[in-house]
Formats: structure tokens, sequence, C-alpha cells
């Protein structure tokens, strides 16, 4: 083993410890602001919701007959807007038949499990429409 030093050693530093409060203590649950408790729904969600419920409706819809306004514009686009949010949560899907047409009609998402397995794969697209179009 060894000869051993017998030379002495600094002592070591101490740390203080914060003492553990006793388990006895009530806990206090703060009171909820008015704010934070009641969250409206935004424009958009209220829109994806009426969309959904139009298609749970009517099982399959002409695209331009859901997305279409023939009076505004700006409108026309939020719907286009909602319609790409229950596409990419696959809750929509959007058809094209022999003659062209575009039909849109809903489905169930897929389980989480799926989605992580990658069994189901989503795929993107661009629509261009633009002021012209509308028109």
């Amino acid at each position: 083993l060894g000869p051993m030093k017998l030379e002495p050693k600094p002592p070591k530093a101490s740390v203080a410890r914060k003492h553990r409060r006793s388990l006895k203590v009530e806990k206090v649950k703060p009171e909820e602001l008015e704010d934070t408790v009641s969250k409206e729904k935004t424009e958009t969600e209220k829109t994806i919701a009426k969309m959904f419920d139009v298609l749970k409706i009517n099982k399959k819809v002409r695209l331009e007959n859901l997305v279409l306004n023939r009076i505004s514009f700006a409108q026309t686009v939020e719907n286009l807007f909602a319609l790409s949010f229950l596409v990419k949560d696959g809750r929509v899907v959007i058809a094209v038949d022999d003659n062209g047409s575009h039909y849109v009609s809903p489905r169930n998402a897929p389980a989480a499990s799926l989605i992580t397995s990658r069994k189901v794969v989503y795929s993107h697209f661009i629509f261009r429409f633009d002021f012209n179009d509308w028109k």
C-alpha cells in the first residue's frame, strides 16, 4: 500500500443549506384573474368551426362554394386560410374529379400514434389565388 503521509489537510468549507419547511404548512392557491379564465375564440377558430360544421352536414362540397365569397375578397382569403388549417390537421381532404373540379370532404383526423410512427404522411400543395382569380 505504500507509506502514509501524515501531513495535515485544510478543513473543507462547509455550505449552509436552507431548511425545508415542514409539511404541515397549508398550501396557498393564488386567485385566478378573470382575464385568463375566459379564453375567447379567435375569428379564425370560429371560421374553422363553421366550415367544419358545413362539411359535416354536406359530406361533399365544391371548393369554390365553400371558400368563395363573391362580395368580399378579404373574406374569401380568410376562408381559404381556415381551410388550410383543416387540411393541415387532416380533418378534410380535397379531391379532384375527372372534370377537374375540386371537392372538399370531411374525414377523421389520424391518430397521434400513426403520425409519430410515420404510417400517415402529410403532403403539401400550393394554392395560387389572387384578386384577378377572385374577379
